[in-house]
C-alpha cells in the first residue's frame, strides 16, 4: 500500500460458525479482547465480535510480517484504538465498524485521522425526531421533507457520514453531532461539509466518501488526507482460504467537498 492509498475491507460476519474455526479465531485475541468477548449475553453478538476482531488482526497481517495474534493495541481516552506493537513495526492507521452482519475496516499508511462507519437500514417512525435532536438544523430540515424509503436511505447516509467523522476525530461523545454538517448544493449536486468552531478542525483538511451497499447498508469514510485515488475495496473471506481478495466496489459512491 502506498501512503496516498486508502483500503476498505468488507467482511460478512455470519458466513461461517464452524466451532473449530471459531476456536482458531479466539486464539488470536488478546486478554482484553477475550474479556470483552465473554461479556456479550447473546450468542450472535459474541460471534460477530469474535469474527470482526479476528478479521482486523488477519487484515493487518496482510500489510506487515506480523502474526495475527501478535498485534497489540492501545486506546486513547475516548476509546479509539491504535496499533501499539510489536515495537518497531510500521502498521497502517485503521478504523473498524460493524452493523448487522457486515464489518468494514479502513486503513491508510498516511499520517492522518481516519474513520469508517457502516449502518444497516432499519425502519423507524422516529427519524425526524432523531434528526431534530442530533443533527444540525440544515440537515434536519433536509430530512423533514422526505418520507418512506427516501427518508430511510438519506437518514442513514447522513448518519454514517457523521459517525465516520466522529470516529476519525476519536473524541467520542465530546464531539457534538450538531457541531458539523453536510449540505446538498443544489447548483452542482455535491455534498458540502462545514464545521462549527467547537470541532477545532479545518473543513478543507477533510475528504469523505459515501456509499450505499447491497443488502440495505449505508457506509462512509472520513480522512484527513487528499483522496487522489478512489479507495480500493477488498472482500475478506478468512475462514474460507485465510487470504483476502480484491473485489470491485458494488454500490453508489459519492465524494464530499469542504465548504
Amino acid at each position: 500500500m502506498q501512503d496516498g492509498d486508502v483500503h476498505i475491507w468488507r467482511c460478512e460476519l455470519d458466513t461461517d460458525t464452524d466451532p473449530a474455526l471459531l476456536r482458531r479465531f479466539a486464539a488470536l485475541l488478546d486478554e482484553n479482547e477475550q474479556r470483552r468477548h465473554r461479556r456479550f449475553i447473546h450468542a450472535r453478538d459474541r460471534h460477530r465480535f469474535l469474527s470482526s476482531h479476528a478479521f482486523l488482526r488477519l487484515v493487518l497481517s496482510q500489510y506487515a510480517p506480523v502474526a495475527p495474534e501478535a498485534w497489540r493495541f492501545i486506546t486513547n481516552a475516548d476509546g479509539k484504538p491504535f496499533v501499539a506493537g510489536p515495537r518497531g513495526q510500521r502498521a497502517p492507521l485503521f478504523n473498524l465498524s460493524h452493523s448487522g452482519s457486515v464489518a468494514l475496516l479502513a486503513l491508510s499508511m498516511a499520517p492522518c485521522e481516519i474513520g469508517v462507519d457502516i449502518e444497516q437500514h432499519r425502519e423507524s417512525r422516529r427519524f425526524h425526531a432523531l434528526a431534530q435532536r442530533n443533527f444540525a438544523p440544515s440537515e434536519a430540515l433536509t430530512l423533514a421533507g422526505l418520507r418512506g424509503s427516501s427518508l430511510v436511505r438519506q437518514f442513514y447516509d447522513l448518519w454514517s457520514l457523521k459517525e465516520s467523522f466522529v470516529k476519525a476525530r476519536g473524541l467520542g461523545l465530546r464531539l457534538p453531532l450538531d457541531g458539523f454538517w453536510f449540505d446538498q448544493d443544489a447548483g452542482c449536486g455535491r455534498l458540502l461539509f462545514d464545521v462549527a468552531p467547537v470541532c477545532e478542525t479545518c473543513p478543507a483538511a477533510w475528504s469523505f466518501c459515501s456509499y450505499r451497499l447491497a443488502g440495505g447498508y449505508s457506509a462512509a469514510l472520513a480522512i484527513t488526507h487528499p483522496l487522489d485515488r478512489a479507495p480500493i475495496w477488498f472482500d475478506a473471506r478468512p475462514w474460507i482460504e485465510w487470504r483476502l481478495v480484491e473485489v470491485p466496489m458494488r454500490g453508489r459512491t459519492r465524494r464530499i467537498t469542504a465548504n
